[in-house]
């Protein structure tokens, strides 16, 4: 017998789900290591999928928001705020142990194609794509779907998002993901994935952009 769950008028099968789960197992490294050379455009890509696959067939659990719209921005704009803190702190502490090479390798992937507005616009983009099938998508699936995330749906979008990124190769990326998946997937959880689009977008567009910690 095939589980299904219900979509609509239509039907979303376990193929399908578990299709939706594999994807990044098949984009990351893709996108990290094999297109590297194009990396914010590769990103760009594989989160427009994420992101039609998830508006296509699993919006039905994707919270937007709670509560009203000032106090969503206020709590993106806060977590954003924390989770520069926590990167520009983890920043030195890389430099001391001597990992700080890693960090220099994600900015110079960021920057290996485009200008300065063509990443700002796609950094943006990412955002929204991200957050929409990360803490929207999988995190609302965790809660409709499976008994044992049902309580905490942010554990499993923080682990899945933290551990997809070891098929980066860099460790520091990895444990930079696991602390942005921890606080958007919370944020999420409390306010919806508008208030972590915020959070992700203002917290990505300073640390790369105008804030950058490599020059800090």
């Amino acid at each position: 017998m095939v589980f299904c769950v219900e979509f609509s008028s239509r039907t979303v099968s376990n193929a399908l789900v578990f299709l939706y789960f594999l994807l990044p197992f098949i984009l990351w490294p893709l996108t990290f290591i094999v297109f590297s050379n194009r990396f914010i455009y590769a990103m760009a890509l594989s989160d427009l999928l994420l992101l039609v696959l998830t508006i296509v067939a699993f919006r039905k659990y994707v919270k937007l928001r709670v509560g009203n719209v000032g106090g969503i921005v206020a709590f993106g704009i806060c977590a954003a705020i924390l989770l520069y803190t926590i990167f520009l702190a983890g920043y030195y502490l890389a430099g001391y142990v001597g990992m700080g090479a890693y960090v220099g390798d994600v900015y110079s992937m960021i920057y290996s194609e485009g200008g300065t507005l063509q990443i700002v616009l796609l950094l943006a983009f990412i955002g929204v794509a991200e957050e929409t099938y990360w803490r929207g998508g999988i995190q609302g699936y965790a809660f409709e779907k499976m008994k044992r995330f049902k309580a905490r749906p942010w554990l499993l979008s923080t682990l899945y998002y933290g551990g997809i990124h070891l098929t980066t190769m860099n460790p520091i990326l990895a444990i930079a993901a696991l602390l942005v998946g921890l606080v958007t997937s919370l944020v999420a959880y409390r306010k919806g994935i508008l208030a972590s689009m915020i959070s992700h977008i203002f917290w990505i567009e300073a640390i790369v952009v105008f804030l950058p910690v490599l020059h800090a």
